[in-house]
């Protein structure tokens, strides 16, 4: 009888292959998506980008156009909520669970991000009422935004 047995060097090819394919598997895995605190690192990212992009254009229509103070105000108001919905819809996953909770979380941190660069721009220490106000802002908006994107995408 004949022994089919492979010689080792064989065999360690078919080993190397093996491994070449978990790896190059593992790396797409990566790639799609580092879990629940990249997305939310991601939506706070694409949230304070927003608001960078949105405060230089008002800031350059302030040239050309006599606000009063509410007015700014309000605006603010409206940049920081539309950057936070736009960070949670980028921190939301296909068929994601738990989309409060990722929401609440991009929402926090980008307004404690918020308050930190503010106040290092402005030289101020942090007035903790306000900063509370907006923390807690953050944390509800995003919230019920990821609340909202969640039941979307689950009914339709």
């Amino acid at each position: 009888m004949e022994n089919k047995a492979q010689p080792f060097a064989a065999r360690r090819e078919r080993g190397m292959d093996s491994f070449r394919r978990s790896v190059r598997r593992g790396a797409r895995r990566t790639k799609r998506g580092s879990g629940p605190l990249g997305a939310v690192m991601k939506g706070v990212l694409v949230a304070a980008s927003i608001t960078i992009i949105a405060v230089a254009i008002f800031a350059l229509l302030l040239n050309w156009w006599n606000a009063s103070d509410g007015a700014i105000s309000a605006i603010n108001q409206v940049v920081k909520f539309v950057s936070i919905l736009a960070g949670v819809t980028a921190a939301m996953n296909a068929g994601a669970s738990g989309g409060a909770m990722r929401g609440a979380c991009v929402g926090v941190l980008y307004m404690a991000v918020g308050i930190v660069v503010c106040c290092l721009l402005m030289g101020q220490s942090p007035q903790l009422t306000a900063y509370l106000a907006d923390l807690g802002m953050g944390l509800a908006a995003g919230g019920l935004f990821g609340m909202i994107l969640t039941a979307g995408r689950k009914g339709g």
